[in-house]
């Protein structure tokens, strides 16, 4: 994983979640503690964030851009599962357990990316424990969501055949 200008100063990264629906029950104080413990990582078109099978260690906020989520099925490699627009997030699960990345993510174009470490996590869960609880909190509603959605379409598959 090739880094350029990994870290920004923490106003640039600031602007940048500030602007994500994610953190919008973060009050000043809070966005400020867990800008901290972000970085900034911009992406190129075509640019393999992470592969299907890597052990993951960070969830990852799109600030601007557009990634493809392609997920290897048998029979047929490399199918384009979904996409990630900006404002969305996604590696949510590896904050949660140490299990292989579910699928890989590339640039659909030049993004920009808001990363939160699976250390720096611990380390703010460790450091501000309500700050931790509020983006467990956090986490969950999203995994709730996308958990939904795949039952929704599932059902809507099913229903098909």
């Amino acid at each position: 994983m090739h880094v350029e200008n990994q870290l920004r100063p923490v106003d640039r990264i600031l602007q940048l979640i500030s602007e994500m629906s994610f953190f919008n029950n973060f009050n000043p104080l809070e966005l400020d503690r867990i800008s901290k413990h972000l970085t900034v990582r911009d992406i190129k078109k075509d640019e393999v964030i992470f592969k299907e099978g890597d052990i993951g260690d960070c969830m990852c906020f799109v600030a601007e851009g557009l990634l493809h989520v392609h997920k290897d099925i048998e029979g047929e490699k490399d199918v384009i599962v979904s996409w990630i627009s900006s404002g969305k997030s996604f590696g949510e699960m590896s904050i949660l357990d140490l299990s292989p990345r579910s699928a890989t993510v590339v640039g659909a174009r030049e993004s920009t990316l808001v990363i939160l470490s699976r250390a720096h996590y611990d380390m703010v869960l460790y450091q501000h424990p309500k700050l931790g609880v509020k983006l467990l909190s956090g986490i969950s509603r999203l995994l709730s969501l996308y958990l939904r959605q795949a039952t929704g379409k599932l059902a809507a598959e099913i229903s098909t055949h």
